[in-house]
């Protein structure tokens, strides 16, 4: 008579299971269910309207990044791929919400998670795309762009430049530097 024990699988209740064909296709329908449940999460590709190759420069107290790569946009979808050595280091997109590198996130958490403050929802476009900050605050013209010089007491103290094909987003307090510079002609 052979002992039934936990390590003994040939007897008793302890027999390996057997899946059959019914039971293979509920876990692939449940494995499947999963995988549309966590796509439907992420950004869907959307029209791409401009491609702009550019350089990326960001140094903040979490990230440190430098790269050569392109800004694709499209309505209100913008994509912005960073390449260093033939490898992806940065995948953004962003439309109601932002993910970076798969993972997603509220505007106002990027922006608390990267500038360390709760800026205003759209600040990384306007980054991005080079147009003023804060509804044009402070905004002094140049022959060549703009700059501007925007601070918050406790908070932080932006100095941001935009000259031709580049923009320089630095806060002094939270010793955040962004910089972006365009190459060559938009697409």
């Amino acid at each position: 008579m052979v002992k039934c024990s936990p390590f003994n699988l040939n007897c008793g209740i302890y027999k390996k299971p057997r899946l059959g064909c019914a039971h293979m296709y509920r876990l692939l329908a449940i494995f499947a269910g999963i995988a549309f449940f966590f796509s439907a999460c992420s950004i869907k590709e959307q029209t791409i309207e401009a491609s702009q190759p550019i350089t990326l420069i960001i140094k903040a107290p979490y990230v440190k990044l430098s790269g050569v790569g392109f800004h694709k946009t499209g309505g209100r979808y913008t994509n912005l791929q960073i390449f260093s050595a033939g490898i992806v280091m940065l995948d953004y997109k962003s439309a109601n919400s932002i993910c970076v590198n798969s993972r997603c996130m509220t505007r106002g958490i990027f922006n608390e998670n990267l500038f360390l403050y709760p800026h205003y929802d759209e600040l990384i476009d306007d980054i991005l795309a080079q147009r003023p900050l804060y509804k044009s605050q402070n905004l002094i013209k140049t022959e060549s762009g703009f700059s501007q010089h925007i601070t918050k007491a406790g908070a932080f103290d932006i100095v941001y430049e935009v000259n031709g094909t580049s923009a320089t987003f630095n806060d002094l307090q939270n010793a955040i530097m962004i910089q972006i510079t365009k190459i060559g002609k938009e697409q």
